[in-house]
């Protein structure tokens, strides 16, 4: 690993400190798991490649288990917020 001014290059060109590479696997994390859930129909292979998902996260991570699983009941408490909301707004509408 070669260090400049305080960020590190990895081996896969990625530059950066630690704490923004953690961060940028949170959001890949995020995304995937967002993905997975709203492409695939089939729930059995949706909760295998999630929990797939988890444990390749914890382990390129080194984030917790249970930060990841309550990272996914926040996402997951939070698009349930916007679903409604935006149900409730569309309803609004359709009266208006």
């Amino acid at each position: 690993m070669i260090t400049q001014v305080g960020y590190e290059i990895d081996s896969q060109g990625n530059i950066g400190n630690e704490t923004r590479r953690i961060e940028d696997l949170q959001l890949r994390f995020i995304l995937l798991m967002t993905i997975i859930n709203t492409t695939i129909e089939d729930s059995e292979a949706k909760q295998r490649l999630s929990k797939q998902a988890v444990k390749t996260c914890h382990k390129e991570s080194g984030i917790p288990m249970p930060e990841l699983i309550s990272l996914i009941k926040r996402m997951t408490k939070e698009v349930k917020e916007i679903t409604d909301s935006i149900d409730k707004k569309m309803q609004e509408w359709e009266v208006a």
